[in-house]
């Protein structure tokens, strides 16, 4: 099973035709994996979500299965170091998640999917609210299994009022509604939706309207007002972003189609709403949000608007009306039963990464926050991220750059001198690169080499007059010891080519005065040594010893939805044979 890595807005649209298929025929899709609901949702993470897709091999262009998931970095405070947060696509904001499948290849694919995840860097996999059969369960959770590894149950009842969010009770439909007033209610229940239905139907007073392209805003404020006076309180400081969550979903599914908002009224008086998603493609009615006038006694709001909309599901050919997330008993006296979530969370039982490693997507969001602090002078903490992101990717430039500074300003003069080598082998034409490398050496007493490369500099960008004062230094220091600096040092004729430079002539070769060449753990302090030696795929091979964590560790660092972080696999799609 070969798996791609979707990471690309373009890439998601091309995949609609592909994932539509792949929904009407997986018994296990539900809304919140449909790709209206997911491309609207992931519109708001740009930077972080990606989808795995897998296909039979690596010659296939259609998928048979599709993972949705979002990727998150945060900063441990303590040890001062990042690390990565796997989710669930719809984490937080779909009551179910999982992937939707061809069903001959789901346990295949749920399989590989997994042992992907294992290849990656995270610390922790949250899967929250998994809906799927217990065959593609196992098969996914079972590839999980590492020694690296640790998983649990997380338990989502809910201490104030005992609601268990791992039950999701729904209604099967039958085909009319007098068959489900008979079959599905007790007597009692059967009673009160007649009569409190024929109340609201022939009368005056009272009316239901639906939401449409005129009233949309009105009603879902309505709707956001009546459940903020009821729930507000438990929200606490979440409750803003709750609300503008809700209110940007409602409009992005209200666009597409698939919103049902009823609002009750008693003349100009709203009594409550209640807000349904509806799935034409599985044929059910999902109640996500109801919200009602907690002082009007003159009917029960919320159970005429759920039986106004069981009656509208049923008329136009539903066959389920779902009650998502929560064992409230209220539900139930609708006629329905449970259908059973799995929460559960992987973790590193180092708490660190896998492979303790970052994963290369995000390296730009941290190197941003990494040299936010080390602008603010929390040198300590920027190291730290800094030796994070050369031990995924040694040729980061601008990390090197960024560390190479913050090395010279703290006096490490060598470990600064192999950072700016290191960085001259990545871009050759960088001339504050050679500037900062002939600084370094001539705070070594380097004076041969520092020279060299401040001419180097020069050659690039002739008018940068830093390297024009450093080179006039080193000359003057030289020319009091009476060291030439146009041939080498007596049995040190080693020559360096300068690499070439895009678009210009093959510079001169350069006369280097060089010694004997040091062991891996001892920094370079010569020209030849900073550049020509560096292996700028091992990054600890070099002068620049492991740093130890820091004590002193900065903010917990989340960043915000699209604003810096790449997307989780740079340039497209990526593939590996899983």
């Amino acid at each position: 099973m070969r798996i791609d890595v979707i990471s690309r807005r373009e890439d998601l649209d091309r995949l609609k035709q592909n994932w539509d298929k792949l929904y009407r025929a997986d018994p296990d899709a539900q809304y919140f994996l449909s790709w209206q609901f997911i491309s609207a949702l992931f519109r708001y993470f740009e930077g972080q979500w990606f989808v795995l897709a897998a296909s039979q091999g690596a010659r296939s262009s259609h998928y048979v299965a599709l993972m949705p998931l979002r990727l998150k970095t945060r900063m441990n405070v303590k040890a001062g170091i990042f690390y990565h947060d796997v989710h669930m696509g719809g984490s937080y904001f779909a009551d179910y998640t999982g992937a939707v499948c061809a069903p001959e290849f789901a346990r295949a694919a749920m399989a590989a999917f997994a042992k992907h995840l294992r290849r990656m860097h995270w610390a922790n996999l949250h899967l929250d609210n998994l809906y799927m059969s217990s065959g593609r369960l196992r098969s996914f959770l079972e590839n999980l299994e590492d020694k690296q590894l640790t998983m649990r149950t997380l338990s989502r009842i809910n201490a104030e009022d005992n609601v268990d969010n791992t039950k999701c009770p729904s209604v099967d439909l039958p085909e009319t509604w007098d068959a489900y007033l008979e079959q599905k209610l007790g007597t009692n229940m059967r009673q009160k939706l007649r009569r409190f239905l024929r109340k609201v139907d022939g009368s005056e007073e009272f009316r239901i309207t639906l939401a449409d392209s005129a009233t949309i805003n009105r009603d879902v404020g309505i709707l956001l007002d009546f459940w903020k006076n009821r729930w507000g309180p438990r929200k606490g400081n979440r409750l803003s972003a709750i609300l503008n969550t809700n209110r940007n979903v409602f409009s992005d599914a209200f666009a597409d189609g698939s919103l049902f908002l009823p609002v009750l009224w008693h003349r100009d008086r709203p009594l409550g709403a209640l807000a349904t998603f509806i799935d034409p493609v599985k044929k059910t009615y999902l109640f996500c949000m109801a919200g009602r006038d907690e002082s009007a006694e003159i009917v029960p709001p919320g159970l005429v608007l759920h039986a106004y909309s069981i009656r509208h599901a049923i008329a136009n050919g539903y066959r389920t009306y779902d009650f998502l997330r929560g064992d409230e008993a209220y539900k139930y006296t609708f006629g329905a039963s449970d259908k059973l979530l799995t929460c559960k969370v992987v973790q590193t039982r180092t708490r660190r990464n896998l492979g303790d490693r970052l994963e290369p997507s995000t390296l730009s969001g941290i190197f941003h926050e990494a040299n936010k602090n080390h602008q603010k002078g929390h040198k300590a903490e920027a190291e730290n991220a800094y030796r994070q992101i050369l031990d995924t990717d040694p040729a980061h430039a601008q990390t090197l750059y960024a560390i190479g500074q913050l090395l010279a300003d703290k006096g490490d003069h060598r470990a600064a001198a192999a950072a700016f080598g290191k960085l001259l082998v990545v871009v050759p034409h960088l001339a504050k690169g050679w500037v900062r490398l002939g600084n370094a050496l001539q705070a070594l007493d380097n004076h041969a080499d520092a020279a060299d490369a401040f001419r180097k500099a020069l050659e690039i960008q002739p008018d940068i007059q830093s390297a024009r004062d450093g080179l006039g230094i080193s000359m003057v220091k030289l020319s009091q010891t009476g060291i030439a600096t146009t041939t080498p040092r007596p049995g040190c004729d080693v020559r360096l080519k300068a690499p070439p430079l895009p678009g210009k002539a093959k510079p001169p070769t350069l006369p280097l005065v060089v010694g004997r060449r040091q062991p891996a753990d001892v920094a370079p302090t010569s020209l030849k040594q900073s550049v020509a030696i560096i292996d700028p795929v091992h990054y600890n091979s070099g002068a620049l010893p492991p740093y130890p964590p820091n004590r002193r560790a900065g903010p917990t660092f989340t960043p915000p939805p699209g604003r810096f972080l790449p997307p989780p696999l740079t340039g497209g799609s990526i593939s590996d044979e899983g």
